[in-house]
């Protein structure tokens, strides 16, 4: 083999070497950026997934914050409404009571019960005294004698309209009275004795004061408001009429006559303490 063949084979071999080695350059090259891309898309794919996760917990967070924004509104409007309604039911509670109450006015005393042989009661001594609402007698105690055992102490009362009592209304804030007389069931009514005068302040309403004239108008038409609804109701009466209690004494007793606010009059025994 001549020297310029082996020259060419060299040559060749080196091309083909050449070739080989930039192929497998290529080759590696490609596989690293082929591995690197994948891995940039990995990356890129992961970082994307988690954005979208972020933004999606974000936007599920705006939400829970508006829900929970609206529930702490409507419990402010429910607190608001409660301390509403307990104000209410306080003010009901009392203006409930208010109408239950009762005034003391007077006390009737039993002195003494005159009897004949077979026990009937032929007499009763008695004693009528006006009360402060303390219990405090407001003047002298006017003491008569009526025939048997049965009293009837008759009365004029002014019921008011329940809305005035329940805000307690100086002059309309309780039902009055006016004791006109006391007889007994042996007695006509016209034979009994006067107890309070008409035209005079009774006295369990006497402050020390004369009479206003809302209360000399009360008495001087009281029956005029007992009969014209309309006249009543421009002074805020709710009813105008007589009425008596009774009751059939005993000995060593008392009774106190009472007077609710929005109703009538009531007499209840009271024991005398020997």
């Amino acid at each position: 083999m001549s020297v310029g063949s082996i020259s060419e084979s060299v040559k060749t071999a080196n091309s083909a070497i050449r070739t080989l080695l930039f192929a497998v350059l290529v080759g590696v090259l490609g596989s690293g950026s082929y591995f690197g891309y994948s891995e940039y898309t990995k990356r890129d794919k992961l970082v994307r997934d988690q954005e979208e996760q972020i933004e999606k917990v974000t936007a599920e967070l705006e939400i829970l914050n508006e829900e929970l924004s609206v529930k702490a509104a409507e419990v402010q409007v429910l607190t608001v409404d409660l301390q509403e309604k307990a104000v209410q039911i306080q003010k009901l509670e009392t203006a409930l009571n208010l109408l239950k109450v009762d005034q003391r006015l007077a006390r009737l005393n039993v002195l003494n019960i005159e009897r004949n042989e077979a026990g009937q009661a032929v007499s009763s001594r008695l004693e009528f005294v006006e009360l402060s609402p303390q219990g405090e007698p407001l003047s002298k105690p006017k003491q008569f004698e009526l025939p048997g055992d049965v009293v009837y102490i008759d009365n004029w009362v002014v019921k008011f309209d329940d809305s005035y009592i329940e805000k307690g209304d100086v002059e309309r804030g309780t039902s009055l009275c006016l004791f006109r007389r006391i007889f007994s069931e042996q007695q006509i009514p016209t034979e009994g004795i006067a107890l309070d005068e008409i035209g005079m302040r009774p006295q369990a309403y006497a402050r020390g004061g004369a009479m206003s004239e809302f209360e000399q108008q009360l008495w001087s038409e009281f029956w005029e408001f007992a009969n014209n609804p309309q006249k009543a109701a421009a002074l805020g009466i709710r009813a105008a009429n007589g009425e008596a209690v009774s009751i059939q004494v005993r000995e060593e007793m008392a009774y106190n006559i009472s007077l609710r606010s929005s109703g009538g009059l009531s007499i209840e025994p009271v024991s005398i303490a020997p």
